[in-house]
This record gives C-alpha cells, sequence and structure tokens, in this order.
C-alpha cells in the first residue's frame, strides 16, 4: 500500500476542527504527539480524553472511598498533568467522567468486569454494553453538528477494551454522521512494541479487520523526536511504567520509523463489504447488536 504525507494529502481547510479521541488521559499524546504539534497553528484541535475520573465505591458504612488497582495513580495527578501537555501544544481538552477498563462495574451485578489485570486487553464485554452506549450518546453530543469536523480514533492495537471500545464508537459516529470524517491513528507504545498490550503481534491491518473494515490509505508524519518527548515528559506518573525511562522512550519513538526517519502513521479505512452504497461507513451488523440499545 502506498503510504502519503498526512499534512499534504487532507484538505484541512475543509474542516472546521479535529476532534482527537484518547481513551486515557495520555493517549492523544503517546500517539499524536507530532500531529499536535503540526496542527498547532493550522487548526482548532480538541482532545476528548474518556477515562479521566477518579473510580469510587460506596463503602460499608456509607462512605465512598476511592478504589484502588495495581499502578493506581490519582486521576487528578493524571488530568493536571495531561492539562500542562495539551496547553503546550495549544490543544483544546475535555476530561469525561467515565472509569477506565479496570475499574467499571456490571450494572447487574455490581462486580468488576475486567477482574484481572490481564483481562483489559480482550473483547468488551456484554456487561460494558450500557458504559458503551452512553459513550456514544456523549461523543455524539459532544462532537456533531459542530460543522464538519475530523474524527481521530485509536484502531485498538494491542487489544486494550478502553482502545477497543473508543474505536467501535467512532464507526458508529462516523456511520451517523453529517459532516464528520473519520481517520484511525496506530496506538502507540503497542504498534511499536508487540510485547506491550496483548503480546501477539498485532497490527493496523488485524485491528482494522475487527471493525470491519480494510484500509484504503496509509499517511505518514514526520516525528520531531525530542519535541514528542518534551510532551510525554508531561505525564510523569506514566513513563517510567510505559518506557523505564528517557533513553527506553526515545528508542520506542525513534524506532517507529519509514524512509529512516521516526514517523506517526494513520489510517483511512472503509467498510469491507464491497456493496456499501457511496463508500460510506455503515455500522457492521456485529457491531449494531453490540451498540444498539
Amino acid at each position: 500500500m502506498k503510504t502519503q504525507d498526512l499534512l499534504k494529502r487532507m484538505d484541512w481547510d475543509d474542516f472546521e476542527r479535529v476532534v482527537i479521541l484518547s481513551p486515557h488521559l495520555d493517549d492523544a499524546a503517546l500517539s499524536c504527539g507530532a500531529l499536535l504539534h503540526a496542527l498547532r497553528d493550522r487548526i482548532s484541535t480538541l482532545v476528548v480524553s474518556i477515562s479521566s475520573a477518579t473510580s469510587r465505591r460506596l463503602g460499608s458504612d456509607g462512605s465512598r472511598k476511592i478504589e484502588r488497582r495495581q499502578g493506581h495513580v490519582s486521576a487528578r495527578t493524571r488530568r493536571t498533568e495531561d492539562i500542562a501537555a495539551m496547553r503546550s501544544v495549544n490543544a483544546d481538552f475535555v476530561h469525561l467522567s467515565f472509569a477506565d477498563g479496570i475499574y467499571r462495574r456490571s450494572p447487574l451485578t455490581d462486580k468488576l468486569i475486567y477482574r484481572r489485570a490481564r483481562e483489559r486487553w480482550v473483547t468488551p464485554r456484554i456487561d460494558d454494553m450500557a458504559h458503551i452506549e452512553e459513550l456514544y450518546l456523549v461523543l455524539r453530543r459532544l462532537c456533531l453538528d459542530l460543522g464538519r469536523i475530523l474524527l481521530i480514533s485509536p484502531m485498538g492495537i494491542g487489544h486494550h477494551v478502553d482502545h477497543q471500545i473508543a474505536a467501535q464508537v467512532a464507526v458508529r459516529l462516523a456511520a451517523t454522521a453529517t459532516g464528520a470524517e473519520l481517520l484511525f491513528y496506530e496506538d502507540f507504545p503497542y504498534v511499536a512494541d508487540p510485547q506491550v498490550g496483548r503480546g501477539d503481534q498485532d497490527d493496523p491491518q488485524q485491528a482494522l479487520g475487527r471493525l470491519h473494515l480494510t484500509a484504503v490509505r496509509r499517511l505518514a508524519l514526520p516525528v520531531d523526536v525530542d519535541a514528542k518527548m518534551a510532551l510525554l515528559r508531561h505525564y510523569a506518573s506514566q513513563v517510567s511504567a510505559l518506557f523505564d525511562d528517557d533513553d527506553g522512550m526515545r528508542g520506542r519513538i525513534a524506532g517507529h520509523q519509514y524512509r529512516s526517519a521516526a514517523t506517526e502513521f494513520y489510517w483511512q479505512a472503509l467498510p469491507a463489504n464491497p456493496y456499501t452504497p457511496h463508500g460510506k461507513f455503515v455500522l457492521p451488523q456485529t457491531l449494531r447488536c453490540q451498540l444498539v440499545a
């Protein structure tokens, strides 16, 4: 598949705003840091972080206590980090109050939906359908009918459940929206290291296949490694867990290349069904069953 220059291929004057969906408070910077830098003086950009809230549960004494699982970092700390990062690239931002997947509970049983750490790398479960529907409704109200937008979504590389849900909802938004064009970003660092995430050599083609889409174009954007590292350093609570140290961060960013240069990749895709009328997104039947109440 031929790779094209992202900044030259897109008609940026055709959009009123770029909206980037970020499953967690660092995903937009991790996967789209170079794009955020490139667009800062070109077009209004809104980053919508989905899982930004502190998860609390009603205790036996009637108080609401913060839930903590392995690797827990205060949501307030993470929001503060993200605010500083987004301001550094002149991006607008919204922090939605959804809980991270590891804290979500079944509305029927009140039990954790994803009980063990490794369960975050699975297909979204039926007990999560209420969350998916609510997320769709919130994003539809927030993102759509505000003029023509470029909606940029994760692909779900690495199988993280929150990334898969964001991608499924983005496909649904594109199928039902007027004036929204959909572009996918490669989930970083999962795409750069197959041992991160589920660890099964996942790639863009497989991720799009799970969404019942087929790739039609890959778009490349060169990365200023030092500038992207400066952006990611705002997320101090996450750097060591993701990269170990600065050298690890530089190696991951610089190692994802096109023509011997560090690169971010973005993908345009269409439904795999060749009989889709007019080349528009039509929600696949499997996703309709999952996502439509």
